[in-house]
């Protein structure tokens, strides 16, 4: 309830705050890098439970733990009222709120063609995103063989190179658009999904297997972080220019209604296929995963294909 309430306003913020469509994907990015910044921060706990142990003589490792959520909870509360306490709504945005009733706007929101296609192609994007992180630590562990503890290097290595690709996606952004860009990130990940089938049968070390696969979806990690919310931005300002109704809100709320719904789905069908094997040996429901995550990313593909982009500046 706390993530949806906060979340929602925040991203609704974001056609309001921006003018331009180089300036909503500029912010997009910031949005994204304060994401990324923030999970590689929280991702060393046990790292600073371990300070906590040794610096402030703490004995028992769950009251490290314990102590190091609490003070990374107050740290990220701090940040959180940033945009609350300073970005004052009146003078950097000229919206006036809508009076339509709720079902009414709802309806609204959805017979906008641009959104529908929008909406699909994010939930399957959500949804096959879902299983890889769902099932990271089983393609590290059973699919390869390797270490549990390689889990953490993958991902820093995934978030870091991901992080290099953020100036070439603004570029690219304004070159040729961000249809091109995001059609391109979902052709990649089905190529990723179905590497995922392969996983242990490639002839080259199973770690260069794994590494090959981060950085091969690096890319889509970085532009599918950023774009979205600049095109949904734009989708809500063109809405609000036609229908003379600022309905900014409602459409991150469906947004996110639906990243919810394709985030549980994914997780559901993570573990539903693992019954057909998830153990080394056994390993066919880990593979079908794989398989499964190609026909969502192709989903993807097929509908954002219809989305009609306008060319902005």
């Amino acid at each position: 309830m706390s993530v949806t309430t906060y979340i929602i306003p925040y991203n609704a913020l974001l056609p309001e705050l921006t003018e331009t469509a180089s300036e909503k994907v500029k912010l997009s990015s910031f949005q994204q890098v304060g994401f990324v910044l923030g999970m590689i921060i929280s991702g060393f706990v046990n790292n600073y439970a371990d300070l906590a142990q040794k610096f402030l003589h703490i004995v028992s490792r769950d009251s490290a733990v314990q102590y190091t959520i609490g003070g990374l909870s107050l740290v990220a509360g701090f940040f959180m009222l940033i945009p609350v306490l300073f970005i004052n709504e009146k003078k950097y945005s000229s919206s006036k709120p809508s009076h339509l009733p709720l079902l009414p706007a709802i309806r609204k929101t959805f017979s906008n063609r641009n959104f529908k296609y929008y909406l699909i192609s994010d939930f399957s994007y959500y949804m096959a995103l879902s299983i890889i992180s769902s099932g990271l630590l089983y393609f590290v562990t059973v699919l390869l063989g390797l270490p549990e503890s390689e889990g953490g290097p993958l991902l820093g290595v995934m978030v870091l190179v991901s992080l290099m690709f953020y100036p070439l996606i603004n570029y690219l952004s304004k070159k040729i658009g961000k249809k091109p860009i995001v059609l391109f990130s979902f052709c990649l990940l089905c190529v990723v999904f179905i590497a995922i089938y392969f996983l242990g049968k490639f002839p080259i070390s199973p770690t260069a297997q794994i590494y090959c696969l981060l950085l091969l979806a690096s890319f889509p990690l970085a532009s599918l972080g950023i774009l979205p919310n600049a095109i949904l931005a734009e989708i809500a300002q063109d809405d609000a220019i036609k229908t003379k109704e600022n309905r900014e809100g409602m459409f991150f709320a469906v947004k996110y209604l639906f990243v919810k719904m394709g985030q549980t789905l994914g997780i559901a069908l993570f573990a539903f296929l693992t019954v057909y094997g998830k153990d080394p040996g056994n390993d066919y429901g880990l593979r079908l995963n794989g398989l499964c995550g190609f026909v969502l990313c192709l989903l993807a593909v097929v509908f954002f294909s219809r989305f009609r982009e306008k060319r902005r500046v």
